[in-house]
């Protein structure tokens, strides 16, 4: 039998090399050599690919395209995508769905569009308060069972911790009327919000810091808003961004971020 270093040498005298960025092995065989070196070769290859990573990160890059810029920390000059104010929001409101047992037909509710083309009634597009909210409707709207009991009742059936929304506030949810079913939005958001706020371990600095944070984003949820309004994206900007927003109102979901109640124009 070839010894196995033998075997690694023979396997290397033989055309072993390697392949980015697959770092597949080939592996070229005499057509004489008898079966049982053969193996060895094989084996030795694969003892070669799996214990010896940094011999591939060594060779020359196959591509000259830079890796994607990080963003920096938070030292940094760039603000990151999901930084601390984006997940207090998305955890409020996560946490809020899970505790109220929100159904799955007041999530579809919650994520309602204008018909099949038109943007979301109750989110303004590239707000950076709706965004995070929105999100956490829609991984919620994903959730998983995490029970292990037999025992059928809403909560098993919902995935869900709570016992659902009060029957007023989903029939509001699924008004035509825009002044209506926004109310409840923002009630809704406000009373998640306010819940994560009263009960985390912030300090009041930070508290502060946090709300000052969300005043800064409530401003540029309402600019966004505007702009649609006044059609800065097109003829059919508010349709595609801010559909349920047809007057260019205030943001229901940024009003909600800071307990500030809606004030809409009845229509």
């Amino acid at each position: 039998m070839l010894p196995l270093e033998n075997a690694r040498v023979l396997a290397a005298n033989c055309g072993f090399h390697s392949s980015r960025p697959s770092r597949m092995i080939a592996v070229s065989v005499p057509i004489n050599l008898p079966m049982k070196y053969f193996v060895r070769i094989v084996a030795a290859s694969m003892t070669v690919s799996f214990f010896a990573p940094c011999a591939f990160a060594a060779e020359p890059a196959a591509s000259a395209t830079p890796a994607p810029h990080r963003a920096e920390g938070a030292g940094g000059s760039e603000r990151k995508l999901f930084d601390e104010t984006y997940q207090f929001i998305f955890f409020a409101t996560l946490e809020g769905l899970y505790r109220d047992g929100v159904s799955g037909a007041d999530v579809e509710s919650l994520l309602a569009t204008k018909g099949t083309q038109g943007g979301y009634l109750n989110f303004i597009y590239t707000c950076p308060i709706c965004m995070p909210v929105e999100g956490a409707i829609v991984t919620y709207k994903l959730r998983p069972r995490i029970d292990h009991l037999k025992v059928e009742n809403y909560q098993t059936q919902e995935h869900t911790f709570g016992l659902g929304l009060v029957k007023e506030v989903s029939e509001d949810l699924r008004s035509d009327k825009a002044s209506v079913r926004l109310k409840a939005v923002n009630e809704l958001v406000s009373k998640w919000i306010s819940y994560r706020m009263n009960h985390s371990s912030l300090t009041n600095a930070q508290k502060k810091s946090l709300v000052e944070e969300l005043q800064k984003r409530r401003k540029e949820g309402m600019n966004a808003l505007r702009n649609f309004a006044a059609g800065s994206n097109g003829p059919k900007s508010m349709e595609a961004f801010a559909a349920g927003y047809e007057g260019g109102d205030e943001c229901a979901v940024c009003n909600a971020a800071l307990q500030m109640p809606l004030k809409l124009k009845a229509r």
